[in-house]
């Protein structure tokens, strides 16, 4: 708020205020999500302050009066950071092209005047991989008979020594049809119990069995997959020199991630190994369009379209932020037309006032599927949950 000099008129006056007022109105971050209590689903908040990001922008702050929680109503994904979420998302997009945490730092500090730790970048990775993976793991790709499946060599920094060095071996199995990375596993060695998880792994996500697996000739796989699909699935090996490179997919997909460890020279860890390994099979599926597929990504090719803007991260976390199945999501904008309260052992739901009766039967089907029950009481009828 600007000093307000006393030589100006109130006229004057009254134009700067409100000026600033627009001006510190406009700052405030817009939402759409339903502003209910993050806790126990209240709809009785209060304004409670502001959190102010790294850009400038007012993230608002809100307080139950049911349960006195203390919450923030961000963008589904991002409430609980102080960055942009633009930056956060074009940090992970620089990850995916090549560039060490440190100089996506000083890219970002550079380029929008922002400062941010190379440990932020590191964090966000963790995070959002994890928040994204429960998506889209929920998700049925629509695939081929055949899975791909092959291992590589990783260089990793802080782990147990193996044999002559420090190292990991990535395992993945992909869909040569769609592209489709279907699953990925980090591991210490390449024997059997190995080979087993990630075709473990691999058959927990997906639908329908292949009809045949193609992989090298390393022995490891051939006890997993008849042990795993009883001898139901033809197990194809090959050489990839001498057969024609029939293995072309995985090793394609394996060839890439060796480009990006390039410049890294090698992961920190076991952990970050397999985090990385999952970021990477994200990027992959669901943000890198394939020219071998005109274009598309490999979910897009696997029938699984949603609806991904520009920013494909930015959708990618939204999405991820508001997929946990619970009443307030599937009601959506339906919410503003009643009223939650919690009591402590059960849930009410009290329309606010006329609902139109296309909507009012949207509610009601929508709290049938949540295990609300209508309790009829005249005037204070209701539908209600008991909490166990």
């Amino acid at each position: 708020m600007r000093k307000l000099d006393d030589k100006h008129c109130k006229h004057i006056k009254s134009c700067i205020i409100l000026l600033d007022s627009v001006t510190s109105q406009s700052r405030i971050e817009k939402t759409e999500r339903p502003k209910i209590c993050s806790k126990c689903y209240s709809t009785e908040i209060t304004k409670h302050g502001f959190r102010k990001l790294k850009n400038g922008t007012k993230r608002q702050r809100y307080t139950c009066k049911n349960c006195n929680n203390r919450f923030i109503l961000g963008e589904n994904g991002f409430s609980n950071v102080t960055s942009d979420p633009k930056i956060i998302s074009e940090s992970l997009n620089l990850v995916m092209s090549g560039m060490s945490y440190r100089n996506i730092a000083r890219h970002i500090e550079t380029v929008h005047q922002i400062k941010i730790s190379h440990v932020s970048v590191n964090n966000w990775i963790k995070k959002y991989t994890i928040l994204i993976k429960e998506y889209v793991d929920t998700l049925n790709p629509e695939l081929s008979d055949v899975w791909s499946l092959d291992e590589m060599y990783l260089n990793v920094k802080n782990t147990k020594k193996t044999g002559k060095g420090f190292h990991d071996w990535l395992w993945s199995i992909i869909d040569p049809k769609t592209r489709f990375l279907i699953a990925t596993e980090v591991s210490k060695k390449r024997e059997t119990k190995d080979a087993t998880k990630i075709i473990s792994s691999a058959k927990r996500l997906t639908i329908n069995d292949p009809n045949y697996i193609l992989t090298d000739s390393l022995n490891s796989y051939q006890k997993p997959i008849r042990d795993e699909f009883e001898n139901r699935v033809a197990h194809i090996k090959t050489k990839s020199l001498k057969d024609g490179f029939v293995n072309r997919p995985i090793e394609r997909y394996h060839n890439e991630i060796r480009e990006r460890l390039k410049a890294r020279r090698g992961l920190g860890n076991d952990e970050s190994a397999q985090t990385f390994s999952e970021f990477l099979k994200i990027n992959h599926n669901f943000v890198k369009p394939h020219e071998g597929l005109d274009g598309k990504t490999p979910a897009q090719a696997a029938n699984i379209d949603l609806k991904l803007g520009q920013d494909k991260y930015l959708d990618l976390i939204k999405q991820a932020g508001s997929s946990k199945p619970n009443f307030v999501n599937n009601l959506g904008k339906r919410i503003k037309k009643i009223s939650i309260v919690n009591e402590g052992d059960c849930i009410k739901v009290i329309p606010t006032g006329w609902i139109d009766k296309s909507i009012w039967r949207e509610i009601n089907d929508i709290l049938r599927l949540h295990e609300f029950s209508w309790l009829s009481n005249g005037k204070d009828s209701c539908w209600m949950k008991l909490l166990s």
